[in-house]
């Protein structure tokens, strides 16, 4: 009995550190916008490189890249214009606010990738230090006065200055991880789960989800099908219903991230909700 009570006790610290894991930003510290085809988070929470990366991955994403002049534009203009960032919030270790990407040369010292999930891979950048070059003709942004990347103390992560009256502002620059800033979460699909509203009336939950989740209908609309989507629209699951008004569904099998719950009614409608594990 002993080692059963051990085991119970073992199983609600997983699922309580699951819980934790998925929650890892709060959804009102969020601005999403799209661009391209693909899908931005601006999170406005101070967290280190590396939690921040494995936040992103968490969610479904990673920490973004930026490949061209275009992408760099859309991306800063959002940053400063629309994502009502507090500039003094997100102060690095210098007192320049600043936003993480998904850059690193933390492998290899001046090996620049986009790393953006941390698992040390990715196409390199940029070579060498402030007088490096790009690597296979890929966009750089790097700060010019001081000339970035400078690698001063072990900074072997990526920025982007956001401060206005900063000497580079808008220009990239290297940090140590563990400066505590605002992150930038790129998914590769566009997806505009912020405005995804349930149909009057249903109920989802509980949400963050762990095992399962209930849908609650109060219509008397029956329910046809669910279906649960990653963030690249790709369906990960799908239920069929027959006369069924409220339903349960499984999904503990669905690892940490966040999805779009689609619910189908037998008279044609679509409801959708964005669900967290």
């Amino acid at each position: 009995m002993r080692h059963s009570k051990y085991f119970f006790l073992l199983s609600v610290l997983l699922l309580l550190c699951n819980g934790l894991i998925a929650q890892c930003a709060e959804e009102l510290n969020i601005y999403s916008f799209e661009y391209n085809g693909h899908l931005y988070e601006v999170v406005k929470e101070n967290k280190s490189w590396t939690d921040a990366s494995n936040c992103a991955v968490s969610r479904g994403g990673y920490l973004a890249e930026i490949n061209d002049e275009a992408e760099q534009t859309a991306i800063f203009n959002e940053l400063t214009a629309n994502s009502d960032i507090t500039i003094t919030d997100t102060q690095n270790q210098f007192g320049t606010a600043s936003i993480w990407l998904g850059g690193s040369d933390a492998g290899t010292e001046g090996d620049w990738i986009w790393d953006g999930n941390n698992d040390g891979t990715g196409p390199q950048f940029w070579s060498g230090t402030s007088n490096g070059d790009p690597v296979d003709g890929l966009y750089t942004n790097w700060g010019t006065s001081p000339a970035e990347p400078d690698n001063s103390g072990g900074q072997d992560y990526l920025t982007i200055i956001i401060k206005p009256t900063a000497v580079n502002y808008g220009l990239w620059n290297d940090l140590i991880s563990t400066n505590t800033i605002y992150y930038l979460i790129e998914y590769d699909s566009t997806v505009s789960i912020e405005n995804l509203e349930l149909k009057e009336n249903v109920r989802v939950y509980p949400n963050p989800f762990s095992t399962g989740i209930n849908i609650e209908n109060s219509t008397s609309d029956p329910i046809k099908k669910i279906t649960v989507l990653n963030l690249m629209r790709q369906e990960v699951k799908t239920m069929e219903f027959s006369e069924v008004v409220n339903a349960k569904i499984a999904v503990a099998d669905l690892e940490s991230g966040m999805y779009i719950l689609n619910i189908h009614f037998e008279n044609g409608e679509l409801t959708s909700q964005k669900i967290l594990k």
